[in-house]
């Protein structure tokens, strides 16, 4: 385990990473309470960490038990923007190993979406699913918005991304949205590569959007039968890329 002397000499993120280490380990085999208040300490006098993430941070130790120092690990991690899960490989100061990351020619154009966390979730699900990057509409939650980081748990740095208007997409390219009032995407026939426009949840595609992918590739729907009728922006877009993952893997 390292020792809470070195961990003083990192950098303020990677400090906190090997703190948020120590209690993980201790979660297992408990150091012992002098060795943790001294983490603790770096950790109270930490600037990257806001009051309400050191108060929830005080109150799980003062629990002392192994599942309160997990959840110390998390909610440090989680104010990184960084957790990784389980199956992740990450480097010997906790970032995710992005060079294993595979891709497939499929890129999405996000039309001014309002939300940092949609965003954040967008860029989450885009990772799993191979997308090769995204277009970001002017106007749109920035995908650095401390909230969009911290809900996409970092992958915003495994995404290839860049702000661009529409008239940026590339002439040629496969060009479709995802709308209501659109073909059934059990049958939608998609692209082996393009690009797929999404919309905000209240105003949905832009006019130029829409005439860009029916001129194209068309406009695809989920179908919904709920009382409510919708779905959550970032979660439709799962729903998408699986299905359009899935239609490449079919051929």
């Amino acid at each position: 385990m390292i020792s809470a002397r070195k961990i003083r000499t990192l950098k303020p993120r990677v400090q906190l990473r090997r703190a948020a280490d120590a209690f993980h380990e201790a979660a297992a085999s408990d150091p012992g309470r002098e060795y943790l208040d001294e983490v603790m300490d770096i950790i109270r006098a930490s600037d990257v960490l806001d009051a309400e993430d050191k108060e929830k941070i005080g109150f799980f130790y003062s629990k002392g038990d192994s599942l309160s120092y997990e959840d110390i690990y998390y909610r440090i991690l989680t104010a990184l923007g960084d957790v990784p899960a389980d199956w992740d490989t990450v480097d010997e100061e906790g970032n995710i190993d992005w060079s294993s990351r595979s891709i497939l020619p499929h890129y999405l154009f996000l039309d001014h979406l309002r939300s940092p966390y949609n965003v954040g979730s967008i860029f989450r699900s885009a990772e799993a699913f191979q997308v090769a990057g995204i277009y970001i509409a002017p106007g749109s939650a920035s995908p650095e918005h401390p909230r969009a980081r911290r809900t996409s748990r970092g992958t915003v740095d495994g995404v290839d991304w860049r702000e661009a208007e529409l008239s940026a997409i590339p002439s040629g390219i496969p060009v479709f949205a995802l709308e209501t009032g659109g073909e059934d995407i059990a049958g939608f026939r998609f692209p082996e590569s393009g690009i797929c426009i999404i919309g905000s949840e209240e105003d949905g595609i832009s006019p130029e959007a829409r005439k860009m992918a029916e001129s194209s590739y068309g406009i695809v729907s989920i179908p919904q039968h709920g009382a409510k009728g919708s779905l959550n922006v970032s979660s439709a877009v799962a729903i998408l890329l699986y299905k359009w993952q899935e239609a490449l893997t079919a051929l």
